[in-house]
């Protein structure tokens, strides 16, 4: 199975430096609200397309990798949540996405390596 990796506009390019901690998930999260009215009976709003989301975690990483994956964060043609940027997975299936996690936390582990938990939103194409 081949390493995950993203590419932003400017081909730039950012291997994750070991797959994706496992079992990976990728949810689909329906744009819905479901309430009950008085009489028991369910009533559903449909509020437009679904979101997909990609949680990333990766365990143990050096410091280098980590520096590398945010610079690739901060870089002008991604600019953390401002602009989409696509990420191929393991199955080298390839998708636009943004990122979605309002903070970046990178927690030092054993060994001085880092431990790297983000969440990205696939692109919803109008």
């Amino acid at each position: 199975m081949a390493k995950a990796y993203f590419t932003d506009k400017d081909s730039d390019v950012y291997t994750f430096p070991k797959g994706r901690f496992l079992p990976v998930h990728d949810p689909i999260r329906p744009n819905q609200i479901v309430g009950v009215a008085g009489g028991g009976q369910v009533k559903v709003a449909d509020l437009g397309t679904a979101a997909q989301t990609f949680p990333i975690i990766m365990n143990r990483i050096t410091k280098t990798q980590r520096d590398n994956l945010i610079s690739f964060f901060q870089d002008a043609s991604v600019n953390y949540k401002q602009y989409a940027f696509s990420f191929t997975d393991e199955a080298a299936v390839t998708v636009s996405v943004r990122l979605w996690s309002d903070v970046l936390d990178f927690p030092i582990s054993k060994g001085a390596l880092y431990n790297v938990k983000f969440v990205l939103r696939k692109e919803i194409s109008s």
